[in-house]
């Protein structure tokens, strides 16, 4: 069933957000550690929150798909945002189990399923493309004053994706061209624009640095970013390109060009063409990169840009890190959740748990 924005900001009840959907009874003893976008049984769209056991539980509940979660630096909210193209989000509760209030994308512009935090919480930036040219617009909202917009600028490229916070600066990965039209942003599926990964400062609007992709590598949609311990930047893409994949799909940021981390023809084609979550571990040794596409996680030494591991995870694409150096949480859409390790001597699944809900693009961490 699609609904409309309206449609949406009438089932959240208007103002009364909260009421509309009562929180689910969680088991007491236990917080959610991590948080991601989900679908229970019956196909109705959640929040869904994992406590340190791995074990599953619905929380908040939305009208419309969910595709990112951000978590506010000091515990007390959230944000989801509806999967492209959608043009609402919605402010939960610190421990996602309600929804509080929800903002819409500016005029003619649609949410890229991604937002952050700056690092004191007081400003969240969303990631904004124009329906109709498919321009991309970093977005800045005060969190202390509803998510009100106080100030935008470019994205330095065409449908921006994921984006976050690095250093005074907001890094963007400028997707540019998708396998599909979505509704809305018809741009993105004829631009002939490429990919970039770009800096910009969000206070002037100074564009830092572009990192575009190659001409040979010109279907390549950059999508997905992490940021090292030391500030080292890593994006992750998807090819657009029927077919074969045999490209490199995650890169590190060189100044004003990628390099790219070659993992092999066959780990690159068992990827499958597409990562759908970058993580770094606590150490920030370890780099995780998720590929539904190819049902596979890919783990690399982050310094001696090599791969160390690759396991096998049907459907995977939610990825995030945990507290302890070496573990990841992986989520799948068959309803697993999947805890890894990787050392220097490979990567390995260390524990699997089967829930009631099925898991979507991300999760996220939330902060202790």
């Amino acid at each position: 069933m699609h609904l409309s924005r309206r449609g949406a900001l009438q089932a959240l009840g208007g103002a009364a957000l909260g009421a509309a959907f009562p929180p689910v009874a969680a088991r007491a003893e236990e917080a959610p550690r991590f948080v991601g976008s989900a679908l229970d049984a019956d196909g109705r769209y959640h929040v869904g929150l994992l406590d340190d056991a791995l074990e599953a539980t619905p929380g908040a509940a939305t009208p419309v798909r969910l595709h990112a979660l951000s978590a506010r630096p000091d515990g007390r909210e959230a944000v989801a945002v509806a999967r492209r193209p959608g043009d609402l989000a919605f402010v939960l509760d610190g421990e996602a189990r309600t929804v509080r209030g929800a903002f819409q994308a500016s005029a003619r512009r649609r949410f890229s399923g991604h937002g952050a935090y700056s690092p004191d919480g007081s400003i969240f930036y969303s990631a904004e493309i124009d329906a109709a040219t498919g321009e991309g617009t970093v977005v800045v909202r005060s969190a202390a004053d509803g998510y009100r917009v106080g100030a935008e600028c470019a994205s330095a490229g065409i449908g921006p994706h994921e984006l976050i916070s690095a250093g005074g600066l907001i890094a963007v990965a400028n997707g540019a061209k998708e396998p599909k039209t979505d509704p809305g942003i018809k741009a993105l599926g004829t631009t002939r624009a490429r990919s970039n990964l770009a800096l910009v400062d969000p206070v002037t609007g100074a564009i830092d640095r572009v990192a575009e992709v190659e001409a040979d590598a010109s279907s390549l949609s950059l999508r997905h970013l992490a940021q090292g311990r030391d500030g080292s930047l890593f994006v992750a893409a998807q090819d657009t390109e029927p077919g074969a994949h045999d490209h490199p799909l995650v890169a590190r940021l060189d100044g004003t060009r990628l390099r790219w981390l070659d993992a092999g023809y066959d780990v690159n084609a068992r990827i499958g063409g597409s990562v759908g979550t970058l993580a770094i571990d606590a150490s920030g040794r370890f780099l995780a990169a998720s590929g539904p596409k190819g049902g596979v996680v890919a783990v690399f030494d982050a310094a001696r840009e090599e791969l160390v591991g690759v396991v096998s995870i049907p459907d995977c694409c939610g990825l995030v890190a945990e507290a302890a150096p070496g573990r990841f949480v992986a989520s799948n859409g068959l309803g697993e959740i999947i805890r890894i390790a990787a050392s220097e001597d490979g990567a390995a699944v260390v524990g699997r748990r089967m829930g009631r809900l099925r898991w979507d693009n991300h999760l996220a961490l939330l902060p202790v």
